[in-house]
């Protein structure tokens, strides 16, 4: 009977060898998920810091397209100060805008540059593509920039 109850205790423990190996297998593809989950929120992340900017500098332009129209008289020294405060006011909030994609853009590629090297990307995932369009973002900013400088002097 102790040959019968050997096996049968030998037949449960690895019943529960292979439960245990399931259960890592299980762990390990639950871990992954979790880390390309993570790597998707670093990308909403870039486009909420993104959309940001964008806001800035569109709040920028419409300050200093529009000014402070207020009524009175153009001329009046009051007036040339609050139009100067307005102007400076807008080229403040572009140059932050663009600050803000900028840094948000390179940190990123640094992110999804470490990711890479620990996880593999899948195929509509690059690393560069959210960065690029940061970039773009930024390159619109400066142009903005520069015409409002221009018209401002």
């Amino acid at each position: 009977m102790t040959d019968e109850q050997d096996t049968k205790q030998i037949a449960l423990m690895k019943q529960m060898v292979a439960l245990a190996e399931k259960q890592t297998v299980y762990s390990l593809q639950r871990s992954e998920m979790s880390e390309f989950r993570s790597y998707q929120n670093a990308e909403r992340t870039l486009s909420v810091w993104v959309r940001t900017a964008l806001a800035l500098m569109i709040c920028g332009l419409a300050i200093d397209r529009f000014g402070l129209m207020l009524d009175g008289n153009p001329r009046s020294t009051h007036m040339l100060l609050l139009d100067r405060l307005s102007e400076w006011m807008s080229i403040a909030l572009v140059f932050l805008g663009v600050l803000m994609v900028a840094t948000t853009g390179l940190r990123f590629l640094a992110y999804a540059r470490t990711w890479q090297r620990q996880h593999e990307l899948p195929a509509s995932h690059g690393p560069y593509l959210g960065p690029f369009f940061a970039m773009m973002v930024a390159l619109f900013g400066v142009m903005l920039l520069v015409i409002m400088m221009v018209a401002a002097s």
